[in-house]
């Protein structure tokens, strides 16, 4: 890159690499640190992977709003690469944040690559660039000394097209909760809570064969309209509890859409906070849907027998070079297949039409059970930036002494036009996968 187009600076932090990751990932946590020295930030939508974007407002100190939008180009554990679109006075932009880490410190470097030096000189000159962002790395610095390297955390951004009051009547009242809180094939038999600082609350969902999970927790921190802080363990077969884990959820309102930002932390392994984010999804489609802020849901449950071995479509289903010849739809391509296959693990495709035209999935895995079962979420986001669509699915596997059932349970709300079309195919598209499945597993 030509240096006269750049602004590189370069930060030591006393942290894992995997903890200044998570201070990226986190809306609250961004807050505590994005911008120079008197500004704050206020997010408004946030998918952190690949194709996802963050919408936010910066707050100057002199009461002026800068509203902006990031789109992440691609995420790793060592680098972040973004492109971010301003308030419409100053040019665009893309950066990369890459982390070294050696003997328990991180060297954050941070690179900002401008169209062109004249773009980069009026940025410097007008915005004071490089001292902001001096100050914005610093304020890092002491925000992550408080926070610990051990912590995992689940977070979930959602913007529902509905009004504050509707959202937090549908997070606090018994009956609303009864009708989104239970995954799909679950059923709430009973939910109560004292809404209280230190109220208690509890809740038992049965799955269809009469197996119960039982939850409870006592409240924290409320401030209606604003948050809701609890604890939350899951009881045991024998009577004890899984770790307690705290959920805070944050609410605000903005141009008559409500953002709500939820965050989940004390896992006890990356695999619990994988299972749990594909415990919420669901929820909060139904949530979504229960509010009047999807414009299209769905959910689908499709059975399939096949002659082959589970080993061999267990395979179909993990290795990409296998799940990228079937899992397409003709006559669309699949020329990018990637699957990390790990609890939080990435699946990756493009799926290029005809005319030549590339739509990404991005999708986080939530369960592996090899052999038994595999899960992921996904979310669209559409040319503008709104996110189009959310989405989910969870396959079982059963081996059928030669033969192989597969039970694919799928769901999905569209937000968006784009979002309600593609889920207005999304029936018809399974059914020819799944066909298309067929041959690969003949093809062995």
């Amino acid at each position: 890159m030509d240096p006269s187009t750049q602004i590189v600076q370069s930060k030591t932090y006393k942290a894992p690499k995997s903890l200044l990751l998570r201070m990226w990932s986190n809306p609250e946590h961004l807050s505590h640190w994005w911008g120079s020295i008197g500004f704050t930030t206020t997010t408004h939508e946030m998918d952190f992977k690949p194709d996802g974007i963050w919408r936010f407002t910066m707050h100057g100190p002199q009461g002026r709003d800068f509203p902006s939008i990031v789109r992440y180009r691609s995420i790793s554990k060592d680098q972040i690469e973004y492109d971010q679109m301003g308030d419409g006075e100053h040019v665009d932009y893309r950066v990369k944040v890459s982390f070294v880490e050696r003997d328990g410190e991180t060297d954050m470097n941070y690179e900002i690559n401008f169209p062109s030096a004249i773009e980069r000189d009026r940025f410097v000159t007008e915005v004071g660039a490089e001292k902001r962002l001096s100050m914005s790395m610093d304020r890092l610095v002491a925000y992550a000394s408080t926070q610990s390297a051990s912590n995992i955390e689940l977070v979930i951004v959602r913007r529902f097209r509905a009004p504050l009051d509707a959202v937090w009547n549908a997070l606090t009242d018994e009956k609303q909760i009864a009708q989104w809180h239970c995954p799909a094939g679950l059923t709430m038999e009973r939910s109560s809570g004292d809404l209280k600082p230190g109220g208690s609350w509890n809740a038992k969902m049965v799955t269809p064969s009469g197996y119960a999970f039982e939850v409870e927790g006592e409240y924290l921190d409320i401030e209606p309209r604003k948050r809701l802080q609890f604890s939350h363990r899951w009881k045991k077969d024998d009577g004890t509890y899984k770790p307690t884990t705290l959920i805070d959820i944050k609410l605000h309102e903005f141009e008559g859409k409500t953002t709500m930002t939820f965050v989940q932390s004390g896992f006890w392994s990356e695999e619990s906070r994988a299972a749990h984010l594909g415990g919420w999804s669901n929820p909060f489609q139904k949530l979504s849907v229960l509010l009047g802020s999807a414009t299209a849901n769905k959910t689908l449950s499709l059975t399939r027998e096949f002659a082959a071995p589970i080993e061999l479509v267990w395979k179909c289903w993990t290795e990409a070079e296998r799940f990228g010849t079937w899992f397409v739809p003709r006559p669309y391509t699949c020329p990018v297949c990637e699957i990390d296959l790990r609890p939080g693990g990435r699946l990756y495709l493009v799926m290029r039409s005809p005319d030549g035209m590339e739509h990404p999935m991005v999708c986080e895995i939530t369960d592996i059970e090899p052999l038994h079962s595999f899960g992921w979420v996904n979310s669209v986001p559409g040319p503008d930036g709104e996110m189009a669509m959310h989405g989910g699915t969870n396959v079982f596997f059963e081996d059928l002494g030669g033969r192989t059932k597969v039970t694919v349970h799928s769901y999905a709300e569209g937000l968006t036009e784009m979002g309600a079309m593609m889920i207005g195919g999304m029936e018809m598209g399974w059914n020819m996968t799944l066909d298309q499945m067929v041959e690969a597993c003949l093809a062995g």
